[in-house]
């Protein structure tokens, strides 16, 4: 966006995608693959229940609006690249319906579907 109070909304899901839906869903991941069960058990529960709640927060924002930011974003972005990975989270985006609405529109971009194409070595 152009005009600063249009940035703002930008700045803030961007901070929400660096504070939370990023590292919340990064130890959610480790701890999936521990192999020691008590301390998989405790770690999978705690990081999987704050990665669902983050979720939802996202879904009650998307209620309200297409996008994160009123139009599409870095904000945008910086959360799909945390969201796709929604199965390893054990997500099913069905129990979220704005953020499957959002994360389909998004992943049907053709410049989105490019980059997903990048084969990293």
């Amino acid at each position: 966006p152009q005009s600063l109070q249009g940035r703002i909304p930008v700045l803030e899901w961007l901070m929400f995608q660096m504070g939370g839906f990023g590292p919340m869903p990064g130890q959610a991941h480790h701890f999936l693959a521990v192999k020691d069960e008590a301390v998989r058990a405790y770690g999978v529960k705690r990081y999987s229940d704050e990665t669902r709640r983050l979720y939802g927060v996202m879904d009650r924002r998307l209620a309200m609006s297409e996008f994160f930011a009123d139009a599409l974003s870095v904000a945008d972005f910086a959360l799909l690249g945390w969201a796709w990975r929604h199965g390893k989270h054990q997500v099913d985006l069905a129990e979220f319906p704005n953020v499957k609405r959002w994360y389909d529109a998004l992943m049907a971009r053709p410049g989105v579907k490019r980059g997903f194409e990048v084969k990293l070595t």
